[in-house]
Formats: structure tokens, C-alpha cells, sequence
């Protein structure tokens, strides 16, 4: 049964993964917590709104893969630290 989940998920594009790992979360405003990962970026990175892919459609395709792995990986740290803060009853 864990072969056939790890060939789900890997089907996943990046987004589907943030948008699946975001409703395990119990997140209710999904589009709040995404602009706010975009915050991160812009002010991190020194970005402007327009050089974000899903932002811009006219983007580079290796551009676009890897800030969406990067985004990806920006809330599964985000989400591990808040499982590790979790107090389970």
C-alpha cells in the first residue's frame, strides 16, 4: 500500500504537493498563506512580485521549477517546526 501512495505523490506537481501538505495543516485561508511564503521571497531574496513564476507567466522553465521546489521546501520547514511545536493530547 506505501508503494502505491509514493506513486501518487510522485505524480504531484510541487503545487499540488504545497497545496496537499497546506490541507493537511488545517489551514483555512490557503491564498493568505501562500502570499505570505511570497512575502519571504520578495524581501529574502531581494525579488520584485513580477520574477515569482506563478505570478508571471512568462517565466523561464527552469526559473519556474525551481522556485516551486523552493517554495515547497520553504513550507515543509515551516510545517516540520510547527509539528515539533505541537502539544499532542
Amino acid at each position: 500500500m506505501k508503494v502505491k501512495k509514493s506513486k501518487k505523490i510522485k505524480s504531484l506537481s510541487d503545487h499540488e504537493k504545497l497545496i496537499n501538505l497546506i490541507a493537511v495543516q488545517g489551514e483555512k485561508d490557503i491564498s493568505k498563506l501562500l502570499s505570505s511564503i511570497d512575502r519571504v521571497f520578495i524581501e529574502l531574496f531581494n525579488l520584485k512580485e513580477s520574477e515569482l513564476p506563478w505570478l508571471n507567466t512568462n517565466t523561464d522553465k527552469e526559473w519556474d521549477d525551481f522556485m516551486r521546489k523552493s517554495r515547497l521546501a520553504f513550507y515543509r520547514i515551516y510545517f516540520e517546526l510547527i509539528q515539533k511545536e505541537r502539544v499532542l493530547h
